[in-house]
């Protein structure tokens, strides 16, 4: 969970001295008695404080907004044609990434009351990702996407407004995580309920957006601490590079910018890095840049240096 700096300081006091008193704490702190008891009931409402006789929890806590749903994928390119079904969306496949570097995940979606529903929970219990916070709609049934030859073609899936309504019964978990990945078409809902809220205690926000040359970045993706900007052609890669030094002077404090087979570039406010893919190093299109972002957010919030983080992501991405 994101804490406050006084949360942190007395966070770090009880780590080294677990028996002391809220009446010392408040003469070390300077503050009432009742601030102190405040603070402390805040660590365990976080979650970092697992109950009394002051407990702690310092797993990293991830939580992610995106849709799940059944992928029908038809190829028809090859000589024999195909279908296959799989279970798939940015809430289910960032998920499985954490948990398979062994890190667990809440997930805000929204299914239908139907089999499907049903079999789409079980395969998300499955991945050891929390489900106390899906929606399980009580009248429609769950999304199907229809992909010919990896192009979207037919969608059954729910409106703006029940995933809006979803989000708002679960925004206290949303904004009260450490690391929050959203998926690119909630990216715009998520920074307006963010604005207003103080900043110290927000999550690291973090997305992925696929561009188009001559599009614009858009403005409001300035407010995500970690951004990865998925360019169709490389020869607009140092173009979209530049754009992004402005954005990360406007908020956004890291951004990667990548075609996704030929090169990858890191921006910070303190450094560029460039980093070459291999020809086996392919993962363009949607569900590379979704493993990428959680590929890099797992790196990042377990402590890795900036270069092996990124390596686990483009590692994580290729597969």
């Amino acid at each position: 969970m994101r804490l406050t700096s006084r949360e942190k300081e007395i966070f770090e006091v009880l780590k080294n001295e677990p028996l002391i008193s809220q009446d010392e704490l408040s003469r070390r702190f300077g503050i009432t008695r009742s601030s102190v008891a405040v603070h402390i009931s805040n660590l365990m409402k976080k979650g970092i404080i697992l109950g009394k006789g002051y407990v702690f929890n310092e797993e990293v806590s991830i939580v992610i907004i995106g849709e799940s749903y059944m992928k029908i994928s038809i190829n028809t390119e090859s000589e024999n044609h195909t279908v296959d079904v799989s279970y798939g969306g940015f809430g289910l496949d960032a998920g499985r990434v954490f948990t398979n570097f062994g890190v667990g995940v809440k997930l805000i979606t929204v299914l239908g009351n139907d089999e499907l529903g049903t079999n789409i929970l079980n395969e998300i219990q499955g991945k050891n990702i929390e489900t106390f916070n899906i929606y399980k709609h009580p009248e429609k049934r769950s999304c199907r996407k229809v992909l010919v030859n990896n192009n979207l073609i037919f969608e059954e899936n729910f409106n703006s407004d029940e995933y809006e309504k979803a989000i708002n019964a679960r925004e206290w978990v949303a904004f009260n995580c450490e690391w929050l990945l959203v998926e690119p078409q909630f990216q715009e809902d998520v920074c307006r309920r963010a604005m207003g809220k103080d900043e110290e205690k927000l999550p690291f926000l973090c997305t992925y957006y696929n561009i188009d040359f001559p599009e614009e970045i858009p403005e409001y993706l300035s407010k995500y601490a970690y951004l990865v900007l998925g360019v169709s052609d490389a020869k607009n890669l140092d173009l979209y590079g530049e754009k992004v030094n402005e954005l990360i002077k406007d908020g956004s404090r890291n951004c990667i910018v990548t075609d996704g087979s030929s090169r990858l570039l890191y921006y910070s406010k303190q450094v560029v890095t460039d980093f070459p893919l291999m020809p086996n190093q392919n993962f363009a299109g949607n569900k590379g840049m979704c493993a990428l972002l959680a590929g890099l957010i797992y790196g990042i919030a377990s402590g890795y240096p900036l270069r092996q983080a990124v390596r686990i992501a483009i590692g994580n991405a290729s597969v």
